[in-house]
């Protein structure tokens, strides 16, 4: 399988439909922004397994071996972000240095994320 062509959240949105959201943000948080093959099976002591565990491996081995794939990193970061703002344990300052972000953008998704919330005025007309 390869999913090139697939960006940002799209592609995110792929891997966690097929592997999970822990193991689509394990391989985001080590290969994220990379292309990579995918062998048919993995070894343990391949990349991948170290990454995601023998068993995540063969869950993206069954999903996509053979063929490449284009591991997003914006996405997965965005979504650490959002993951963390949702806690509310956190500083902006902390989420920052956690995520690689400046703090204005992690403002910045917090606002955005604000805005989806809120229903748009012609939303609820029949």
């Amino acid at each position: 399988m390869t999913m090139h062509g697939l960006a940002g959240d799209e592609a995110l949105a792929d891997l966690v439909e097929a592997i999970g959201d822990e193991l689509a943000m394990k391989l985001a948080g080590h290969f994220g922004g990379t292309r990579q093959y995918v062998p048919r099976k993995i070894g343990d002591h391949h990349p991948l397994a170290v990454a995601l565990g023998v068993e995540g491996a063969a869950r993206l081995a069954a999903w996509a071996g053979g063929g490449s794939i284009d591991i997003p990193k914006q996405a997965a970061r965005r979504n650490k972000v959002r993951a963390l703002l949702s806690r509310g344990a956190l500083t902006i300052a902390q989420i920052a240095v956690q995520t690689s972000y400046t703090e204005r953008h992690v403002y910045r998704l917090k606002k955005a994320e604000r805005d989806d919330a809120q229903p748009g005025l012609f939303d609820n007309l029949p």
